[in-house]
């Protein structure tokens, strides 16, 4: 397995999200994209973008290594032409969605695999969010950490 494989394969299992049998974002890209350049007709867009890569070498073990990813999530809130729009309202069920995909999979492990793809996927540490102030977009930030053994 290569890094490409397990990067492509985690921004495809995103991307394709679905509730009520819809796609959940309109868009999506791993091509670093501020809001801007997110058109309003594109949202809700996901993008994800690697952030950093650390290795554990236990003596005598695999090596395990740790991908850190920001998964970014654009709402475009309307709020110029409606300013009774709460944005967290449009992207807090996108969050859910995306919690909810990351549910324990395999329970001997207790982990999320993606089928196999990686030993553990999951949400950890700190959602950002700002909500609205950048005119008419509002984006959370997803971390997500993703374990494989060594490549």
């Amino acid at each position: 397995m290569t890094r490409e494989t397990v990067y492509a394969g985690v921004f495809a299992y995103f991307a394709a999200l679905t509730q009520g049998g819809s796609p959940l974002f309109k868009f999506a890209t791993r091509d670093a994209q501020l809001w801007e350049g997110v058109a309003p007709e594109d949202c809700p867009a996901v993008l994800m973008m690697q952030r950093a890569e650390t290795v554990q070498r236990p003596r005598g073990l695999p090596s395990k290594w740790t991908l850190n990813i920001d998964l970014y999530v654009y709402v475009h809130t309307g709020a110029n032409n409606d300013p009774d729009i709460i944005p967290s309202q449009l992207f807090n069920p996108l969050i859910d969605a995306v919690e909810a995909a990351l549910t324990v999979t395999d329970f001997p492990s207790n982990a999320t695999t993606l089928g196999g793809l990686v030993s553990r996927i999951a949400i950890e540490g700190e959602i950002q969010i700002t909500e609205g102030n950048q005119g008419d977009s509002a984006v959370a930030i997803i971390p997500i950490v993703v374990v494989v053994p060594t490549f």
